[in-house]
């Protein structure tokens, strides 16, 4: 990776352009004022990749562009490139994890990959202690509150942890864990856990786990991960063991927000750049999508207290010796059920259910268009206030 800390003015700009084209992705790249979004930009591109990406088109998986079809695009763009080289700095590109890959009826597609879900977790295995560092702060600054205020659907959902316990109530196909590893298309990779990756570069050690082979893929994030050497393939067996162990460790199960999803993340809240950040919310629940949320009969608890501290979200308190959860911080993930030996916690659906979008293409296109539409919104307040002479 480059040396963040020299950029001069030149390069400043190509990678500002990268940074406002990446921001127009669904998921955009919102820019920080300190400059930590150039410098994370400038560990993971060349210059000369740079300005390669700023000319990238997004898709999902196999929706990329052909070689053969960025290449003509970017000779009437003015670039020099040969389909050789254009090839070697897209297949440099790809393996350092700065766009996506895929191959397809035997021919190479490549297209822009967000920073989240995609830049960021296609460092696996090759963190350094300051990109760990950076994105922390990045992160903090700019990512979670500029695209937190666009009321967009969200990247992943929690569903209840279900591989060692039987649930009571009727769980949806698409937030059953069992059912998403039966249904999965395609070759599964197993891959370690980059978020807890990056925390072990900055000293950090997990509460929840020392484990980091967690996360899943499924079908074409399967096949990238698994092509590139970040993950190896496993069975469906092999997978329900994983997710057994997680569920064990007390991990929140986290596919992607689609009923054909690609991925499973099994996350902690000490870690996860999602859940760390939300765990400091004082209502978690309005912000992760969840159809459940965990209730507890009075009359069965014995206090003993284990459920309080295996709740990843700090939901539930002890009082007078009874066990009493939080509806705003209860994320429905079932951990706190999974442990509870009086039998006193039970899972709830919630009365209004979310159906997520049908694929993660669907997802990302839905994400895509209400971002559009409050972008032009806060456009027409904005031109407004300046007709009216207001700031």
């Amino acid at each position: 990776m480059a040396d963040q800390n020299l950029m001069d003015e030149s390069e400043v700009g190509i990678y500002r352009q990268l940074q406002q084209h990446l921001d127009t992705l669904p998921v955009g790249y919102p820019p920080a004022e300190s400059g930590v979004d150039l410098r994370l930009l400038k560990q993971v591109f060349t210059p000369e990749e740079a300005k390669i990406a700023s000319n990238l088109k997004y898709a999902y998986f196999n929706d990329l562009e052909s070689l053969d079809s960025i290449q003509l695009r970017f000779k009437s763009l003015g670039f020099k490139y040969t389909e050789e080289q254009l090839e070697n700095h897209l297949d440099n590109m790809a393996q350092k994890g700065a766009i996506m890959t895929l191959k397809v009826d035997n021919q190479k597609t490549y297209g822009n990959a967000m920073f989240i879900i995609g830049i960021f977790e296609y460092q696996v295995n090759k963190l350094t202690k300051q990109f760990a560092e950076d994105t922390d702060q990045y992160f903090k600054e700019a990512f979670m509150m500029g695209t937190g205020k666009i009321p967009s659907p969200a990247q992943l959902r929690t569903i209840p942890v279900g591989i060692t316990i039987d649930h009571e109530v009727q769980i949806a196909s698409f937030d059953d864990v069992k059912k998403i590893i039966e249904n999965v298309e395609g070759p599964l990779g197993l891959i370690n856990c980059v978020c807890r990756q990056a925390k072990e570069e900055i000293g950090h050690t997990c509460k929840t786990t020392s484990r980091k082979e967690t996360c899943m893929g499924f079908g074409p994030m399967a096949q990238m991960y698994n092509d590139m050497g970040w993950g190896r393939e496993i069975s469906r067996e092999e997978a329900i063991e994983i997710l057994r162990k997680n569920e064990e460790d007390g991990l929140v199960i986290q596919p992607g927000n689609a009923q054909k999803t690609d991925f499973i993340c099994s996350c902690c809240s000490c870690c996860c750049e999602g859940l760390s950040n939300i765990k400091l919310l004082p209502n978690p629940a309005d912000v992760i999508p969840t159809n459940h949320y965990a209730e507890i009969d009075s009359d069965l608890c014995i206090g003993c207290g284990t459920c309080v501290d295996r709740c990843p979200m700090e939901a539930i308190t002890l009082d007078d010796d009874i066990s009493s959860i939080s509806r705003l911080r209860c994320i429905g993930c079932g951990n706190c059920i999974s442990v509870c030996d009086s039998g006193a916690l039970s899972l709830t659906k919630k009365e209004k259910q979310e159906v997520p979008a049908e694929t993660m293409t669907d997802l990302y296109h839905n994400i895509a268009t209400v971002k559009t539409e409050y972008l032009e919104r806060e456009q027409r307040k904005k031109e407004r206030r300046e007709k009216w002479g207001r700031t």
